[in-house]
């Protein structure tokens, strides 16, 4: 007891990127440690086989930590090098963070609700340093480390709220070295974006739309107009069937000649979907709304219909008009009132 007296930055968080999500005895997944001269002395069960094991789980990452008592900062898998077995270019810090940054790309890429938590401030010494980061699900830390057990429990304790909030906020947890300030920042399901018709525009939008934070989908029943690229950027399906029109997903038409756009209009419109557009002139999207009318959709149905679509930009090639839609999206989701082309 008088030299196994604090925990050893990072060790927790090598330990599950080494796969022991789990150790023999919860004073060791704590990565209690302390040190005499020279020597890091360390928890161990007290039984032959618990010590083996626990050995067994500790001695691949014991040089990393060992790094970390001595003042690193950076908390990751042991040994991280880059394929020809060199340190990767940007150094320790842009490898940890890649790792965070990763697994929240891909997280969201699945539809992953995530919590991404960021040390704003620090007091004290505590085993944690300014701009560490770790990433949290609802019920565990996916990666990175606030630099203790402590730390990374309290804020997984947190997430769960913070999601349901679905707003960020600040957290204070405390050690008895220090205490943190931690900004917990959460990532929601993205919202659907549907989005109609294999045009340029459309690709465009499926491509960008997932770097705002949706979840493109590209509809279109004309085998022909699909291309690879069409296909690359996001799902392609035939119809709206299946697809789950809620209250925070959109749809924007990028073809006002579609044969079902009357059709796939009047779904929506049917449907709580946020937000409805068309490409296209007062001229050429008439008809459609007159089709609309006759169906007995009333004017003020027809005003959730934004047509033309996007903000006014000057927009003139494929790749403007897109930029266009998207800026009009995300004023949208937003609540701004941007300057929109059909006001």
């Amino acid at each position: 007891r008088a030299v196994i007296d604090r925990e050893a930055p990072g060790l927790a968080e090598d330990m599950r990127a080494a796969g022991r999500v789990s150790t023999p005895m919860a004073a060791l997944s704590r990565g209690l440690v302390g040190s005499l001269g020279c020597t890091l002395i360390v928890n161990l069960p007290g039984s032959e086989r618990g010590a083996r094991e626990s050995l067994s789980s500790i001695l691949p990452v014991l040089p990393h930590a060992l790094e970390l008592l001595g003042g690193g900062t950076v908390h990751g898998p042991a040994g991280s090098k880059s394929a020809t077995g060199a340190d990767s270019p940007g150094g320790e810090e842009d490898r940890a963070s890649a790792t965070v940054e990763d697994q929240l790309v891909a997280r969201r890429a699945a539809g992953e609700p995530v919590v991404l938590g960021t040390a704003v401030g620090v007091k004290g010494n505590p085993p944690c340093r300014l701009g560490q980061k770790v990433l949290l699900g609802p019920e565990s830390a996916l990666a990175g480390t606030l630099g203790c057990a402590e730390f990374d429990d309290a804020a997984v304790a947190d997430a769960s709220d913070v999601l349901q909030g679905g707003a960020p906020v600040t957290r204070t947890y405390h050690h008895d070295l220090g205490t943190i300030e931690v900004f917990l920042e959460p990532f929601l399901q993205a919202p659907l974006l549907v989005v109609f018709s294999a045009t340029p525009v459309a690709l465009h939008v499926v491509r960008w739309s997932r770097q705002l934070g949706f979840d493109p989908v590209l509809v279109e029943d004309r085998a022909e107009r699909v291309t690879a690229e069409h296909r690359a950027a996001a799902v392609v399906r035939t119809g709206m069937d299946g697809l789950a029109l809620e209250g925070d997903a959109m749809a924007v038409h990028t073809d006002h000649e579609a044969p079902a756009l009357a059709g796939s209009l009047a779904a929506l419109l049917r449907s709580p979907v946020r937000f409805i557009g068309v490409m296209g002139s007062a001229r050429h999207v008439g008809r459609h709304l007159q089709s609309l009318r006759d169906q007995g959709f009333s004017d003020q149905d027809l005003l959730r219909v934004r047509t033309p679509v996007g903000l006014d930009i000057g927009a003139r090639t494929a790749e403007e008009i897109s930029l266009s839609i998207l800026a009009g999206l995300v004023a949208a989701r937003r609540g701004a009132p941007g300057g929109w082309l059909d006001r």
